[in-house]
């Protein structure tokens, strides 16, 4: 990526701890659930906030709002080694997964394939379609941390009609092999549907050299760029088979013609945008994606992972699970960790770490712990510190 930091040069990184004010006052390991907030992205919410005050619908909205949306899809399509027009700007995952169900007939193949260990809202998107002739496949872990490719494969055939793939597990962070899953579907004719939100900005990811037909995401976690706006990638030559039923006005051809004789969608990734954008979050998202795209995902892999195999040390220094991949090349972004005593027990001791400025998540009996690159091991020392006093 052009301007990227040197993979495995970190000592620009420290320089971006001052980007994000909350490392001044908290320790910050939860960027899996919210990226903070950057001075840089603070600073374009104002400038959005200042344009608002100033001009009228016309002038933001052309002039200002439109070209800013742009420029994310153009910086999202550059993460993902894809190209602009096969991205579309939508308000959430689960609004770009319902819009994708959308276009799959499931009189002719009925099945989904996907996994126990998916995100919740891919496993509601596609229930939801159970009325339109859909069977879902669900896919077992044999220990609650990784879902093997081959298993995958495995239930792929010809009643396949999409296969869904989180890449990088929301509670585990394992990473599953895409390559295997992407070359069994697209042999039994099936669409992959990737849901990328814990992989885009951590994990290296090129969909035209994967092959992946469709990719969601958003901005709200390793993007740093806030809630209400995600991305939906199609890739290029399928464009035109998929033909949404949850539309809007913005994913027409020309929206402002304000023509209701016909609807005749765009003929890029857009087609799959709806209604009037939450245009706040295109400032927010621009300024966490620009500062990701210039540090580069290779280098923040790299330092994700010297702190995360920090994480797994210092558990096991306190004999803590470890209900994460140990090696490198299997783990996304962060490290979870059984607390002793239960759901209770890990939520009181995450609030416990709430009052010490600790912040981390928590599910069921576990917590999670999920460095950015511009953590340093002092944010980690601190955290086990302080989690001993508890334990």
């Amino acid at each position: 990526m052009g301007g990227a930091l040197p993979w495995g040069d970190m000592s620009g990184l420290s320089s971006y701890r001052d980007q994000f004010p909350v490392l001044a006052e908290r320790t910050y390991l939860i960027s899996a659930s919210l990226g903070p907030l950057s001075r840089r992205s603070r600073r374009l919410a104002e400038e959005h906030l200042d344009l608002w005050q100033r001009l009228g619908p016309e002038e933001l909205w052309f002039d200002h709002g439109l070209p800013r949306l742009q420029l994310c899809r153009e910086s999202f399509a550059r993460l993902i080694g894809a190209d602009a027009a096969e991205v579309a700007i939508v308000p959430s995952v689960s609004v770009a997964m319902s819009s994708i169900s959308t276009c799959l007939d499931f009189q002719a193949r009925p099945k989904v394939v996907l996994s126990e260990m998916d995100f919740p809202t891919n496993h509601y998107v596609w229930r939801a379609q159970e009325k339109a002739g859909a069977k879902l496949d669900v896919v077992a872990s044999p220990d609650k941390i990784r879902i093997e490719a081959d298993d995958v494969v495995a239930r792929i055939d010809e009643q396949t009609a999409a296969v869904n793939v989180n890449r990088v597990l929301f509670e585990s962070s394992w990473i599953m092999d895409l390559p295997p899953i992407v070359a069994a579907a697209h042999a039994h004719g099936s669409v992959v549907v990737v849901d990328d939100f814990h992989g885009s900005g951590i994990v290296p990811l090129n969909v035209h050299e994967t092959g992946v037909d469709l990719l969601v995401s958003g901005a709200l976690k390793w993007l740093c760029g806030g809630q209400g706006l995600a991305f939906l990638y199609c890739r290029r030559d399928l464009i035109g088979e998929m033909e949404p039923r949850v539309v809007g006005w913005f994913g027409t051809q020309d929206p402002f013609d304000f023509d209701r004789t016909q609807l005749r969608l765009r003929n890029d990734a857009r087609r799959f945008e709806t209604g009037t954008y939450t245009l706040p979050q295109a400032w927010t998202a621009a300024g966490g994606l620009e500062i990701i795209l210039e540090v580069g995902v290779d280098a923040i892999r790299a330092r994700n992972q010297e702190l995360t195999r920090r994480v797994i040390a210092e558990a096991d220094g306190l004999g803590l699970e470890v209900l994460s991949p140990r090696a490198d090349e299997r783990r996304g972004g962060l490290v979870r960790l059984r607390i002793p005593g239960g759901r209770t027990r890990a939520e009181k001791v995450l609030h416990q770490l709430f009052e010490k400025d600790v912040v981390l998540d928590s599910r069921a009996d576990t917590l999670r712990i999920s460095p950015h690159f511009f953590n340093d091991e002092g944010d980690v020392e601190r955290c086990f510190a302080e989690l001993k006093q508890l334990l």
